[in-house]
């Protein structure tokens, strides 16, 4: 069984766009590989942008405890210039490895 925080869906982009400002590193569970970038366009209408220089860190966080890491995101809030980052995970593949029995069905 993966070792899980809590991780946020891509519908909840407030929720997250929230604790980045706040300077938190939110993860993110990703069922296919589009949603990045609907995640990131999302992130932009909430002033954020991907950071130019250095913005993949694939190797953030321990692969070994934590398999499903995919990368840490940094990005800029527009406003401020602050610094702040996200963590990509794939989602679960099935039931045991993470959402609950509502999820699927």
């Amino acid at each position: 069984m993966i070792k899980r925080g809590f991780r946020y869906q891509t519908g909840e982009i407030d929720e997250v766009a929230k604790l980045l400002k706040e300077g938190n590193i939110p993860e993110i569970d990703i069922d296919f590989e589009y949603e990045i970038k609907e995640v990131i366009s999302d992130l932009e209408g909430f002033g954020f942008e991907v950071a130019t220089d250095n913005a993949y860190d694939y190797d953030a966080v321990d692969k070994i405890e934590h398999p499903d890491f995919m990368f840490r995101l940094k990005m800029v809030e527009k406003s401020t210039g602050k610094i702040c980052y996200l963590d990509f995970y794939e989602g679960p593949n099935d039931q045991e490895d993470g959402y609950d029995e509502i999820w699927w069905g």
